[in-house]
Protein backbone atom coordinates (compact mmCIF):
# COMPACT_ATOMS: atom_id res chain seq x y z
CA UNK A 1 0.00 0.00 0.00
CA UNK A 2 1.25 3.46 -0.80
CA UNK A 3 0.73 6.49 1.39
CA UNK A 4 0.26 10.03 0.23
CA UNK A 5 3.31 11.86 1.54
CA UNK A 6 1.49 15.19 1.24
CA UNK A 7 -0.65 14.21 4.26
CA UNK A 8 2.36 13.73 6.52
CA UNK A 9 3.45 16.57 8.86
CA UNK A 10 6.46 18.45 7.54
CA UNK A 11 9.05 19.94 9.87
CA UNK A 12 11.68 22.52 9.14
CA UNK A 13 14.06 24.80 10.97
CA UNK A 14 12.51 28.16 11.67
CA UNK A 15 14.51 31.22 12.67
CA UNK A 16 12.94 33.10 15.58
CA UNK A 17 11.67 36.52 14.60
CA UNK A 18 11.99 39.46 17.02
CA UNK A 19 8.87 40.92 15.43
CA UNK A 20 6.79 37.91 16.47
CA UNK A 21 7.91 38.34 20.08
CA UNK A 22 7.20 42.06 19.95
CA UNK A 23 3.67 41.47 18.69
CA UNK A 24 2.97 38.66 21.17
CA UNK A 25 4.58 40.65 23.97
CA UNK A 26 2.37 43.65 23.20
CA UNK A 27 -0.74 41.49 23.36
CA UNK A 28 0.49 39.89 26.58
CA UNK A 29 0.96 43.35 28.08
CA UNK A 30 -2.57 44.36 27.08
CA UNK A 31 -4.00 41.14 28.54
CA UNK A 32 -2.08 41.71 31.78
CA UNK A 33 -3.48 45.22 32.01
CA UNK A 34 -6.93 43.67 31.61
CA UNK A 35 -6.24 41.51 34.68
CA UNK A 36 -5.42 44.65 36.66
CA UNK A 37 -8.52 46.45 35.39
CA UNK A 38 -11.03 43.61 35.76
CA UNK A 39 -9.81 42.36 39.13
CA UNK A 40 -8.66 45.67 40.60
CA UNK A 41 -10.57 45.21 43.91
CA UNK A 42 -8.60 42.01 44.56
CA UNK A 43 -5.31 43.62 43.56
CA UNK A 44 -6.11 46.64 45.72
CA UNK A 45 -6.61 44.33 48.71
CA UNK A 46 -3.04 43.09 48.23
CA UNK A 47 -1.65 46.60 47.83
CA UNK A 48 -3.37 47.71 51.04
CA UNK A 49 -1.69 44.89 52.96
CA UNK A 50 1.71 45.76 51.46
CA UNK A 51 1.27 49.38 52.49
CA UNK A 52 0.06 48.66 56.03
CA UNK A 53 2.39 45.83 57.07
CA UNK A 54 6.18 45.77 57.10
CA UNK A 55 5.96 41.98 56.83
CA UNK A 56 4.59 42.24 53.28
CA UNK A 57 6.03 45.57 52.11
CA UNK A 58 8.35 43.69 49.76
CA UNK A 59 5.28 43.04 47.60
CA UNK A 60 5.79 46.41 45.88
CA UNK A 61 9.07 45.12 44.42
CA UNK A 62 7.88 41.70 43.24
CA UNK A 63 6.56 42.66 39.78
CA UNK A 64 9.66 44.63 38.67
CA UNK A 65 11.89 41.93 40.18
CA UNK A 66 10.03 39.21 38.26
CA UNK A 67 10.49 41.25 35.08
CA UNK A 68 14.21 41.49 35.77
CA UNK A 69 14.47 37.74 36.35
CA UNK A 70 12.67 37.11 33.06
CA UNK A 71 15.09 39.48 31.32
CA UNK A 72 18.02 37.56 32.80
CA UNK A 73 16.66 34.46 31.02
CA UNK A 74 16.36 36.24 27.66
CA UNK A 75 19.12 34.17 25.99
CA UNK A 76 16.90 31.13 26.45
CA UNK A 77 13.47 32.46 25.54
CA UNK A 78 14.52 34.82 22.74
CA UNK A 79 15.61 31.76 20.76
CA UNK A 80 12.10 30.33 20.92
CA UNK A 81 9.04 31.07 18.83
CA UNK A 82 5.77 32.26 20.41
CA UNK A 83 3.27 29.47 19.78
CA UNK A 84 -0.16 30.02 21.42
CA UNK A 85 -1.27 27.01 23.45
CA UNK A 86 -4.96 26.31 24.14
CA UNK A 87 -3.97 24.50 27.35
CA UNK A 88 -3.27 27.93 28.79
CA UNK A 89 -6.96 28.74 28.41
CA UNK A 90 -7.75 25.76 30.65
CA UNK A 91 -5.34 27.15 33.24
CA UNK A 92 -7.07 30.53 33.01
CA UNK A 93 -10.46 28.88 33.44
CA UNK A 94 -9.13 27.11 36.54
CA UNK A 95 -7.80 30.38 37.99
CA UNK A 96 -11.05 32.16 37.15
CA UNK A 97 -13.05 29.39 38.84
CA UNK A 98 -10.86 29.75 41.92
CA UNK A 99 -11.54 33.48 41.98
CA UNK A 100 -15.31 32.94 41.71
CA UNK A 101 -15.16 30.36 44.51
CA UNK A 102 -13.10 32.71 46.68
CA UNK A 103 -15.63 35.49 46.06
CA UNK A 104 -18.54 33.21 46.93
CA UNK A 105 -16.92 31.96 50.14
CA UNK A 106 -15.39 35.34 51.06
CA UNK A 107 -11.88 33.88 50.96
CA UNK A 108 -9.71 36.85 50.09
CA UNK A 109 -6.54 34.77 49.97
CA UNK A 110 -8.07 32.45 47.35
CA UNK A 111 -9.09 35.42 45.21
CA UNK A 112 -5.58 36.87 45.48
CA UNK A 113 -3.90 33.56 44.64
CA UNK A 114 -6.24 33.08 41.67
CA UNK A 115 -5.48 36.52 40.24
CA UNK A 116 -1.74 35.94 40.58
CA UNK A 117 -2.18 32.53 38.91
CA UNK A 118 -3.80 34.21 35.92
CA UNK A 119 -0.51 35.84 34.93
CA UNK A 120 1.36 32.58 34.16
CA UNK A 121 -1.85 31.40 32.48
CA UNK A 122 -1.67 34.36 30.10
CA UNK A 123 1.96 33.59 29.28
CA UNK A 124 1.07 29.96 28.60
CA UNK A 125 -1.88 30.93 26.40
CA UNK A 126 -0.22 33.65 24.32
CA UNK A 127 3.46 32.64 24.21
CA UNK A 128 3.15 28.87 24.49
CA UNK A 129 4.51 25.95 26.49
CA UNK A 130 8.15 26.30 25.43
CA UNK A 131 8.35 29.91 26.63
CA UNK A 132 6.46 29.02 29.81
CA UNK A 133 9.01 26.32 30.67
CA UNK A 134 11.87 28.81 30.33
CA UNK A 135 10.07 31.46 32.37
CA UNK A 136 8.67 29.07 34.99
CA UNK A 137 10.98 30.22 37.80
CA UNK A 138 10.71 33.96 37.08
CA UNK A 139 6.92 33.57 36.98
CA UNK A 140 7.03 31.55 40.19
CA UNK A 141 8.47 34.62 41.89
CA UNK A 142 5.01 36.17 41.59
CA UNK A 143 3.88 34.05 44.55
CA UNK A 144 5.46 36.68 46.79
CA UNK A 145 2.75 39.09 45.65
CA UNK A 146 0.34 37.18 47.89
CA UNK A 147 0.28 38.29 51.55
CA UNK A 148 0.45 34.80 53.01
CA UNK A 149 2.10 33.11 55.96
CA UNK A 150 0.39 34.68 58.96
CA UNK A 151 -1.03 31.29 59.94
CA UNK A 152 2.54 30.16 60.63
CA UNK A 153 3.22 32.95 63.12
CA UNK A 154 2.11 31.02 66.26
CA UNK A 155 4.48 28.19 65.33
CA UNK A 156 7.27 30.67 64.62
CA UNK A 157 6.60 32.32 67.98
CA UNK A 158 7.04 28.98 69.75
CA UNK A 159 10.23 28.28 67.80
CA UNK A 160 11.69 31.70 68.61
CA UNK A 161 10.83 31.34 72.29
CA UNK A 162 12.39 27.86 72.34
CA UNK A 163 15.66 29.20 70.91
CA UNK A 164 15.72 32.11 73.37
CA UNK A 165 15.19 29.81 76.34
CA UNK A 166 17.96 27.46 75.22
CA UNK A 167 20.26 30.45 74.78
CA UNK A 168 19.47 31.63 78.30
CA UNK A 169 20.13 28.12 79.63
CA UNK A 170 23.53 28.05 77.96
CA UNK A 171 24.30 31.53 79.34
CA UNK A 172 23.33 30.52 82.86
CA UNK A 173 20.72 33.28 83.14
CA UNK A 174 17.74 32.28 85.30
CA UNK A 175 14.32 32.99 83.85
CA UNK A 176 10.62 32.27 84.15
CA UNK A 177 8.61 31.57 81.01
CA UNK A 178 4.84 31.88 80.73
CA UNK A 179 2.66 32.38 77.63
CA UNK A 180 5.39 33.78 75.38
CA UNK A 181 6.61 36.04 78.18
CA UNK A 182 10.13 35.70 79.54
CA UNK A 183 10.99 37.11 82.96
CA UNK A 184 14.66 37.67 83.81
CA UNK A 185 16.18 39.70 86.63
CA UNK A 186 16.78 42.65 84.30
CA UNK A 187 13.22 42.88 83.02
CA UNK A 188 10.28 41.31 81.25
CA UNK A 189 10.24 40.35 77.57
CA UNK A 190 7.45 39.21 75.28
CA UNK A 191 7.92 37.05 72.22
CA UNK A 192 5.26 38.95 70.31
CA UNK A 193 3.83 38.11 66.91
CA UNK A 194 6.17 40.64 65.29
CA UNK A 195 9.10 38.83 66.90
CA UNK A 196 8.12 35.51 65.32
CA UNK A 197 10.32 36.24 62.31
CA UNK A 198 7.83 36.15 59.43
CA UNK A 199 8.80 39.68 58.40
CA UNK A 200 12.40 38.47 58.00
CA UNK A 201 11.56 35.04 56.59
CA UNK A 202 9.40 36.16 53.66
CA UNK A 203 11.68 38.97 52.34
CA UNK A 204 14.68 36.70 52.88
CA UNK A 205 13.06 33.89 50.92
CA UNK A 206 12.16 36.29 48.12
CA UNK A 207 15.80 37.39 47.91
CA UNK A 208 16.89 33.75 48.00
CA UNK A 209 14.40 32.88 45.24
CA UNK A 210 15.79 35.63 43.02
CA UNK A 211 19.31 34.44 43.79
CA UNK A 212 18.69 30.80 42.81
CA UNK A 213 16.86 31.86 39.65
CA UNK A 214 19.92 33.67 38.27
CA UNK A 215 22.57 31.41 39.85
CA UNK A 216 21.35 27.81 39.40
CA UNK A 217 19.77 25.87 36.56
CA UNK A 218 18.89 22.59 38.25
CA UNK A 219 15.63 22.55 40.24
CA UNK A 220 17.25 20.36 42.92
CA UNK A 221 19.92 22.99 43.62
CA UNK A 222 17.32 25.75 43.71
CA UNK A 223 14.97 23.96 46.09
CA UNK A 224 17.84 22.85 48.34
CA UNK A 225 19.17 26.39 48.68
CA UNK A 226 15.70 27.78 49.43
CA UNK A 227 15.25 25.15 52.15
CA UNK A 228 18.64 26.07 53.59
CA UNK A 229 17.72 29.74 53.37
CA UNK A 230 14.51 29.24 55.36
CA UNK A 231 16.32 27.28 58.09
CA UNK A 232 19.12 29.83 58.42
CA UNK A 233 16.67 32.76 58.51
CA UNK A 234 14.66 31.16 61.33
CA UNK A 235 17.85 30.46 63.28
CA UNK A 236 19.02 34.03 62.67
CA UNK A 237 15.75 35.39 64.01
CA UNK A 238 16.13 33.32 67.16
CA UNK A 239 19.70 34.58 67.56
CA UNK A 240 18.47 38.15 67.07
CA UNK A 241 15.82 37.84 69.77
CA UNK A 242 18.27 36.17 72.18
CA UNK A 243 20.92 38.86 71.51
CA UNK A 244 18.43 41.60 72.41
CA UNK A 245 17.67 40.03 75.79
CA UNK A 246 21.30 39.16 76.50
CA UNK A 247 22.59 42.60 75.52
CA UNK A 248 20.07 44.30 77.75
CA UNK A 249 20.74 41.90 80.62
CA UNK A 250 24.50 42.48 80.72
CA UNK A 251 24.06 46.23 80.23
CA UNK A 252 25.69 46.76 76.83
CA UNK A 253 22.51 47.40 74.86
CA UNK A 254 20.21 49.15 77.28
CA UNK A 255 17.54 51.06 75.39
CA UNK A 256 18.87 49.97 72.00
CA UNK A 257 16.21 49.81 69.32
CA UNK A 258 15.35 46.29 68.25
CA UNK A 259 15.85 47.32 64.65
CA UNK A 260 19.60 47.71 65.25
CA UNK A 261 19.87 44.01 66.05
CA UNK A 262 17.38 43.08 63.33
CA UNK A 263 19.11 44.90 60.50
CA UNK A 264 22.59 43.94 61.66
CA UNK A 265 21.90 40.21 61.85
CA UNK A 266 19.76 40.29 58.70
CA UNK A 267 22.46 42.27 56.89
CA UNK A 268 25.04 39.63 57.79
CA UNK A 269 22.88 36.58 57.15
CA UNK A 270 21.82 37.19 53.55
CA UNK A 271 25.30 38.07 52.18
CA UNK A 272 26.70 35.02 53.96
CA UNK A 273 24.06 32.81 52.35
CA UNK A 274 24.77 34.27 48.91
CA UNK A 275 28.52 33.82 49.37
CA UNK A 276 27.98 30.20 50.34
CA UNK A 277 25.55 29.58 47.47
CA UNK A 278 27.82 31.00 44.77
CA UNK A 279 30.23 28.12 45.32
CA UNK A 280 27.89 25.96 43.22
CA UNK A 281 27.01 28.53 40.59
CA UNK A 282 26.04 26.96 37.27
CA UNK A 283 26.82 28.36 33.83
CA UNK A 284 24.07 29.34 31.42
CA UNK A 285 23.05 26.70 28.92
CA UNK A 286 23.35 27.53 25.27
CA UNK A 287 19.90 27.79 23.67
CA UNK A 288 19.11 25.09 21.17
CA UNK A 289 17.58 25.48 17.70
CA UNK A 290 13.86 26.05 17.39
CA UNK A 291 11.86 23.56 15.32
CA UNK A 292 8.17 23.89 14.54
CA UNK A 293 5.70 22.27 12.15
CA UNK A 294 5.00 24.07 8.92
CA UNK A 295 1.33 23.20 9.38
CA UNK A 296 1.26 25.26 12.59
CA UNK A 297 3.07 28.48 11.77
CA UNK A 298 3.40 31.12 14.52
CA UNK A 299 1.28 33.70 12.71
CA UNK A 300 -0.21 36.86 14.18
CA UNK A 301 -3.76 35.58 13.72
CA UNK A 302 -3.27 32.67 16.14
CA UNK A 303 -1.63 34.95 18.70
CA UNK A 304 -4.49 37.44 18.37
CA UNK A 305 -7.10 34.70 18.70
CA UNK A 306 -5.45 33.33 21.84
CA UNK A 307 -5.26 36.82 23.35
CA UNK A 308 -8.92 37.53 22.64
CA UNK A 309 -9.90 34.19 24.16
CA UNK A 310 -7.84 34.91 27.29
CA UNK A 311 -9.28 38.39 27.77
CA UNK A 312 -12.77 37.02 27.11
CA UNK A 313 -12.37 34.54 29.99
CA UNK A 314 -11.27 37.34 32.32
CA UNK A 315 -14.22 39.57 31.44
CA UNK A 316 -16.70 36.68 31.56
CA UNK A 317 -15.47 35.77 35.05
CA UNK A 318 -16.22 39.26 36.31
CA UNK A 319 -19.59 39.34 34.58
CA UNK A 320 -20.62 36.04 36.16
CA UNK A 321 -20.12 37.53 39.62
CA UNK A 322 -21.84 40.79 38.70
CA UNK A 323 -24.85 39.15 37.07
CA UNK A 324 -25.17 36.20 39.45
CA UNK A 325 -23.95 37.40 42.88
CA UNK A 326 -23.43 34.60 45.41
CA UNK A 327 -26.14 34.10 47.99
CA UNK A 328 -23.75 32.98 50.71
Amino acid sequence: MSQDVSSLPVYQKVSPSPESFRFAGALLTIATCCVFAVFWPTIRSMVEVWASSRTFSHGFLVLPAAGYLAWCQRRAWISLIPMPDPHGLLALIGAASGWILGHALHLVWLQQASVVGMLPGLVWTILGSAVLRVLAWPLGFLIFLIPFGTSFEPWLQDLTAWMILHGLDLSGIPYVYRDHRIYVSSGEWEVATDCAGLRYLLPGLSLGYAFVTVTYRRPFHRITFLFLCSIVLMLANGARAYAIILGNHIGIAHGTDHRVFSYTIYGLTMPALFWFGRRWQEADREPGPATVAVGLPPNSRSVMTASIGAVGILILTRLVVLLFPPSL
